[in-house]
């Protein structure tokens, strides 16, 4: 056969995810779904993690393993696929409440995410037997995968983030995003390939139909120092979320029966660089000396006016404990402070009290079913 001189290009694939109710489990996604684009930066190749072995068997007289000898099976196995795209408003609370599994909704519409003394991140039934989504709760998706020309396209069934960054890049100017999907369905019935996707032409449809991207920037942020709030000069801030997402049983398919989550726990990871000044030095408002006490600290970002009442505003609030104070003494706009830190649930007496995260957003867009 003579060689194809056609060749495709990234702009010719893409990702489109939709959300899908709880009861909706073990049903697979469907090629008339009106999967909404997310906007990545590069496509990725979803990766197949399948049961598979191979080995030296007794009645071989070679040194080398047969083809007979070799095993596969989609049974059991589960498809990741990783993505980086910046964060546009009408995506960012539903990535976020899909990988910590919360949401409430308010307003027209504000989106708040918590995890706190009175609102404790719970375990979601994502099983053939879950009740009924509520404020998007508990977060499925389906994942379509488009490529160049018709029959080309792959489907992956009933999707949710296992890990998921949030990184307010200074130099690039936009909060980008980055994560992993993760799959129970690698069956045949799971994970379909050579499909044609074919609602909205065959496109993945907006999410808004005038996209815009988050800016880095925030109007108040502040962080602890000697147990009080100080404004601080960011020029770097991300968090890191992961909720340990596993495959639990296997269906007549060899699909997923149920996912564990946040087994043995939901890690909030991160990291902030701020600069050497007045405010944070190894002087009275002594940075290292607050790591070596073991003192958690307060970080507060706000985009607007910390009312969350207009589209775009935005509050962060994080009960954080460091892991380390470094210092880029050499850095040519000044000396810079970087503490990398995970985020813990504050306790008064020995109990939960406060709050450890709080996401609070408004876009206007209903997350509730989409």
């Amino acid at each position: 056969m003579a060689i194809s001189s056609k060749v495709y290009g990234k702009s010719q694939y893409a990702i489109g995810i939709k959300q899908k109710n709880a009861t909706a489990f073990e049903t697979a996604g469907a090629t008339d779904t009106a999967y909404q684009l997310l906007p990545v930066i590069n496509v990725s190749a979803p990766v197949l993690n399948l049961v598979e072995s191979g080995e030296i068997r007794s009645n071989n007289a070679g040194m080398i393993e047969t083809d007979f000898d070799q095993f596969r099976t989609r049974k059991g196995g589960f498809v990741t696929l990783d993505f980086e795209c910046p964060a546009e408003r009408a995506g960012l609370s539903r990535l976020l409440a899909n990988v910590l599994q919360d949401h409430a909704e308010s307003g027209s519409y504000i989106h708040t995410i918590e995890a706190s003394s009175s609102n404790a991140l719970s375990r979601p039934d994502l099983s053939s037997s879950a009740s009924a989504s509520s404020a998007g709760i508990p977060s499925l998706f389906d994942i379509g995968l488009y490529g160049p020309a018709s029959g080309e396209d792959k489907i992956i069934t009933s999707a949710v983030l296992q890990s998921l960054t949030m990184n307010f890049d200074m130099t690039d100017g936009r909060l980008l995003l980055n994560g992993t999907f993760y799959s129970g369905f690698a069956s045949s019935t799971g994970f379909k390939v050579g499909q044609t996707l074919s609602a909205n032409s065959g496109e993945p449809t907006l999410m808004s139909s005038s996209p815009t991207q988050i800016e880095s920037y925030f109007d108040t942020k502040q962080f602890d120092v000697n147990g009080s709030a100080t404004d601080a000069i960011i020029t770097a801030v991300s968090f890191t979320f992961e909720n340990n997402v596993a495959r639990v049983g296997r269906d007549a398919n060899g699909d997923a029966e149920a996912y564990a989550f946040g087994v043995p726990s939901i890690n909030i990871t991160g990291e902030i660089s701020f600069m050497y000044d007045g405010n944070f030095n190894d002087g009275a408002n002594n940075v290292l000396q607050d790591f070596l006490d073991g003192d958690s600290a307060t970080l507060t970002l706000q985009q607007g006016d910390g009312t969350v009442s207009t589209a775009g505003e935005m509050n962060i609030t994080a009960e954080v404990y460091s892991t380390a104070v470094n210092y880029d003494l050499n850095a040519d706009t000044g000396a810079i402070i970087t503490i990398p830190f995970k985020v813990v649930q504050p306790t008064s007496s020995g109990a939960p009290s406060g709050t450890a995260f709080k996401f609070e957003f408004m876009d206007g867009i209903s997350n509730s079913s989409w």
